[in-house]
């Protein structure tokens, strides 16, 4: 994972991978991920409300669902990010866990009731990679996708000189 998202991971449950992919395909505002690089095995969606561009993909030998978000993001991303994992939990009977730097008693995986407490602390997470992202590329929103984010923002920072279509 880039220093630009922030990204959780589904596993166990039984759900078979068209099972999975029935479940993701009717989340609201659902819709496959044109710009995703295809990979066997795995299929990429955007969650995208028009507020908020959440990232989806799903891998099918043993069944994950990958979910992330870039931290340029308004706030209200927290909230539907967390609202997407919930839900998925919930249909798919997976546990969650965060694939990031976490202390050790938070790099485990938490399962749908303890969703308040996986909440809390992913909430925490987030705020702090929200500040890293701050620091090195400034507060100004843009919900977007990870390539999008890549192509807007990290580039042009990382190579003065170079511009890149909006």
């Amino acid at each position: 994972m880039g220093f630009e998202a922030f990204r959780i991971e589904l596993r166990g449950g039984k759900a078979k991978p068209s099972e999975a992919e029935a479940a993701i395909q009717k989340q609201p505002n659902i819709k496959p991920d044109q710009d995703s690089i295809a990979m066997k095995g795995s299929t990429f969606y955007v969650m995208d409300d028009g507020q908020h561009a959440i990232e989806l993909e799903l891998m099918d030998s043993p069944v994950r669902v990958s979910c992330r978000f870039t931290l340029c993001h308004p706030l209200s991303v927290d909230a539907a990010f967390l609202g997407l994992v919930r839900e998925l939990m919930r249909q798919l009977g997976m546990e969650a866990t965060i694939c990031d730097d976490v202390r050790p008693e938070h790099s485990r995986s938490y399962a749908l009731a303890e969703f308040a407490d996986f909440a809390v602390v992913t909430s925490r997470y987030i705020a702090v990679r929200r500040a890293e992202w701050i620091a090195a590329f400034g507060d100004e929103p843009l919900a977007a996708t990870t390539n999008a984010v890549f192509q807007r923002i990290i580039l042009p920072q990382c190579q003065p000189g170079i511009e890149q279509p909006i």
